[in-house]
């Protein structure tokens, strides 16, 4: 007798014992007790054969390595009984139905499993999970990404032996657990729940991570916990490590970045100067994702604090001379001042009259205390800008007078570039001898070393720009040429390339003296005042 006969003849015998009961217990009650109708019992009869005539009629075509579902109908001494949707019965080993921690069945009559066809035996279909079919079950655990749980059979060289749904498995010892494994061996013995990282060679190559289910379940409470935050919230929170651009921050299960620009309106040159592991804090949160879209948990603590700018800005104005302190120098920036709470910066172009300095210790150091000129204040950007050289008397606004055309100066050889020699002539006045205006003489200046004496005459001034032109030349005297051999047309001697202007101070200066009718030669300035 078929599975599918079985069941209709036991449901059959059940209805028919059920309504001989109430047919006896009709009988021993009062007389005047009404039994059920006809109509009712022929149709809850009909209703329980077209059930079950359904199950009988549905065919079905099965062959060797399909997987299929169904329904256990019974549990035997060795086998299971399932119903498939055939005629022909199906059945699986008990023993793959039975939990391999405890050998207890963990599945009963009524529980629906999928397994594969492995073949025929006797008009009987015969299923498995595992052994030489491949486990369903593991491979529908990797393919879902869920939790099994494993026997840890042994340790062996890289990691541990483990069973799991009678199956052997291999954890790495570095997905064990977090951080390093002192003994192996005290894990042999213990049912742990792991996720299957490889399921290959249909079940013959299974390995099992716990380190990947722990960053899954940490993953899925920092999903929860951020869902809880919103922007604008105050959280208390504890600083569990500390690097040099911030803080992180744990607000209940999820660590959020305090970055070092947010822990104070001061400047914190490095968190651990104010913050410490350990340490409890209230922080504000600025947002919950990254400029991409994804989670990302920026806090702040400033935005707890009173902002100094918001009081300083409202007390000074535009053009006030206020004192501070140079706590930080920038090469080719400026000078960061604090004025009391609130930093100003000195750009390096307002440090001094001298357009060629960049690097801002050779005016002030940190620790001095300087008094500047308010330029500009940036509300939105939370900025002041600084002038320190306005105390100083700029040497160009007499320039003029103290150095007119004609007049014969000496200064300092400062640098040497390929349009030019730049001469100090005073402090933060520096004048340009272009190599134009070179003597035959003053030649072996261009090969002179920083500092040697140079004397000239001045041919231009023009304190608006800041410049001052020099010539070494007589009057009428030509310019002096370095000699070129000329190139032979049959020479395979290649052209020599101008070497690039790659300095930039060379660049700035090249710019800077471009021609102008007030900077000829020596030669233009005569010819201009015989015009006159």
């Amino acid at each position: 007798m078929t599975c599918d006969s079985q069941a209709f003849e036991w449901s059959f015998l059940k209805f028919m014992m059920a309504d001989e009961n109430q047919n006896s217990v009709s009988e021993n009650t009062a007389e005047n007790t009404e039994t059920p109708k006809t109509e009712t019992v022929e149709e809850d009869f009909s209703k329980l054969l077209a059930e079950s005539g359904d199950q009988m009629l549905e065919q079905k075509t099965f062959e060797k390595g399909m997987i299929v579902e169904g329904i256990i109908v019974q549990i035997g001494a060795e086998f299971a009984y399932v119903n498939i949707g055939s005629k022909a019965e199906a059945s699986i080993a008990v023993s793959e139905l039975l939990n391999p921690e405890d050998g207890k069945l963990s599945q009963v009559v009524g529980d629906t499993i999928k397994a594969k066809i492995i073949g025929f035996e006797n008009g009987t279909i015969r299923l498995s999970r595992s052994g030489k079919a491949g486990n369903i079950a593991l491979e529908e655990a990797y393919q879902a990404g869920v939790a099994v749980k494993a026997l840890v059979k042994a340790t062996n060289k890289g990691g541990f032996e483990l069973e799991v749904m009678g199956q052997r498995a291999f954890c790495p010892l570095s997905q064990i657990q977090k951080g390093k494994v002192e003994d192996p061996n005290e894990f042999v013995g213990q049912s742990l729940e792991f996720k299957i990282i490889k399921y290959a060679k249909r079940g013959h190559d299974i390995v099992l991570s716990r380190t990947a289910l722990m960053d899954d379940e940490l993953r899925m409470k920092r999903e929860e916990a951020m869902s809880k935050i919103e922007v604008g919230a105050v959280l208390d929170g504890k600083v569990v490590s500390i690097q040099k651009y911030g803080a992180f921050v744990d607000v209940g299960g999820v660590e959020g970045l305090v970055h070092v620009s947010e822990i104070s309106y001061q400047h914190v040159e490095h968190p651990k100067e104010v913050l410490s592991v350990g340490q409890d804090v209230k922080v504000y949160v600025l947002s919950l994702t990254d400029k991409d879209g994804k989670p990302k948990l920026s806090l702040s603590m400033k935005k707890l604090e009173a902002d100094p700018f918001d009081s300083y800005v409202a007390s000074v104005e535009v053009g006030s001379r206020v004192t501070g302190t140079v706590v930080r120098n920038v090469d080719k920036i400026g000078s960061f001042v604090d004025l009391g709470g609130v930093e100003g910066l000195v750009h390096i172009s307002e440090l001094t009259w001298d357009r060629h300095i960049t690097n801002p210790d050779d005016v002030v150091k940190v620790g001095d205390k300087i008094e500047v000129t308010v330029l500009g204040i940036n509300n939105e950007k939370h900025r002041i800008s600084l002038s320190y050289k306005g105390h100083q008397s700029d040497p160009w606004a007499d320039a003029v007078e103290k150095y007119p055309v004609g007049q014969e100066v000496t200064g300092k050889l400062d640098s040497v570039t390929n349009f030019g020699i730049f001469v100090k002539i005073a402090p933060r006045l520096t004048a340009l001898l272009p190599m134009s205006e070179l003597s035959e003489e003053s030649r072996t200046l261009t090969q002179a070393a920083p500092g040697t004496e140079v004397t000239a005459k001045v041919i231009a001034v023009d304190p608006a720009k800041k410049r001052m032109t020099l010539s070494t030349r007589g009057e009428g005297a030509p310019a002096a040429r370095k000699p070129r051999a000329p190139r032979r047309e049959d020479s395979d001697e290649a052209p020599r390339e101008r070497a690039p202007r790659n300095n930039r101070r060379e660049r700035e200066d090249s710019n800077s003296y471009k021609d102008d009718a007030k900077f000829g030669t020596f030669g233009d300035v005569l010819a201009g005042l015989k015009k006159k």
